[in-house]
């Protein structure tokens, strides 16, 4: 078993982003399965759409985003940081595309193995891999990829956007939503709601849509359409802190997940901990956005 790392500083978590990104999902996917589900991403909404109705948001959010890759003109689909593996299994139900999903942790690999047990999808594979060396991945070019809330956490966004255009076909499509911040926030925003909820997600920072213009371009890659979704997932955020009060009023269950968690690495009293935080990390997103520090941002882009 491992130890998992202090994340105490921007450095550290930039610098130790593996061992953060393995151990920590390793431990604590659990924890997010049991309370928030399957879809690790936010749920977009429209006008007039039932917030309480999270299934059919979620469906409109996967067609939406399946359209922007180009729909069944897609015949190969990388999943970047896939995760459980859930949104790879909806684009290998709803596409005759080869649909490749690809992630650094293994605890996530092993949830995400059982859409495809039993030989169902055959359409759809995952494989260990890390982001940042997609340029590695033993793989034919792709007509489109996907990256959905995960980009928050790789090291260098520039770098790891080469990787990807790397692995696209000419004129091949990208579609990466992520968390970003504002583009000037307070000394004071920064001490008391940026800092820590990074922190508590181990990301060294966040991104900013003006960042993301100049990496995209760096990378090769055209932007479409960059659109900024933060108005449209607001239910979610009364839906995290509810999940987080409904954990809280299940002491029995959450304590067996959380020695479940502290069972998968040496240092059991580090994941505790890192399991609380994320009831913190509930309160601050939800300060974050609020106050409008927290962004919401889709990229839509091509390889040039």
């Amino acid at each position: 078993m491992a130890q998992i790392p202090t994340v105490a500083t921007a450095r550290a978590r930039r610098q130790q982003y593996r061992e953060h990104m393995q151990l920590g999902f390793d431990a604590l996917a659990g924890l997010y399965y049991a309370y928030w589900g399957e879809f690790f991403h936010l749920a977009v909404f429209e006008a007039g759409d039932d917030p309480a109705d999270v299934a059919a948001a979620y469906q409109r959010t996967h067609q939406r985003y399946l359209e922007a890759l180009g729909g069944a003109a897609a015949r190969r689909i990388l999943d970047v940081a896939c995760g459980g593996g859930a949104l790879s299994a909806w684009l290998a139900d709803h596409t005759t595309a080869a649909v490749v999903g690809v992630d650094l942790s293994g605890g996530q690999l092993a949830h995400a193995r059982r859409w495809v047990a039993g030989g169902r999808r055959p359409n759809l594979r995952f494989v260990q891999h890390d982001a940042m060396r997609l340029g590695d991945l033993a793989e034919p070019p792709f007509d489109a990829a996907i990256c959905l809330d995960a980009a928050c956490y790789l090291p260098d966004r520039r770098a790891a956007l080469r990787q990807v255009a790397a692995r696209l076909r000419p004129a091949g499509r990208l579609l990466l939503v992520d968390w970003c911040r504002t583009e000037r926030p307070t000394a004071l925003q920064q001490e008391l709601i940026l800092e820590p909820l990074c922190r508590y997600w181990a990301i060294a920072d966040l991104e900013t849509t003006v960042g993301y213009r100049r990496s995209c371009t760096a990378a090769g890659l055209r932007i479409h359409r960059l659109d900024d979704l933060s108005d449209r997932v607001v239910p979610n955020w009364e839906r995290g802190y509810q999940a987080a009060l409904r954990a809280l009023a299940e002491p029995i269950r959450l304590g067996r997940l959380l020695r479940l968690a502290a069972d998968t690495v040496t240092h059991g009293s580090v994941v505790i901990q890192a399991a609380k935080d994320q009831f913190q990390v509930a309160l601050l997103a939800k300060a974050a956005a609020e106050s409008g520090l927290l962004r919401y941002v889709s990229v839509l882009a091509e390889r040039a």
